[in-house]
């Protein structure tokens, strides 16, 4: 019986380093405002990496609009 832990364990080995690349990418790259910001994570998150369904990116958006900050519209 596969339960894949094994691929779960695989994956969490890098997963740290991966993360911190991608964001510093986006960081180094993404220009505009916060609302810019969101269209390049989205593309990133749910299109290309698959790591979110385009539900839970709207969610975490909305989340992130609810809760004071500079992000919030």
């Amino acid at each position: 019986m596969d339960d894949g832990a094994g691929e779960l364990e695989g994956r969490s080995q890098d997963s740290a380093w991966r993360i911190f690349l991608v964001f510093l990418r986006l960081g180094l790259t993404s220009f505009g405002g916060p609302v810019a910001h969101l269209g390049f994570f989205r593309t990133e998150f749910v299109d290309r990496r698959r790591w979110l369904r385009e539900e839970h990116y709207a969610d975490i958006v909305a989340l992130s609009q609810f809760l004071p900050g500079p992000a919030s519209c």
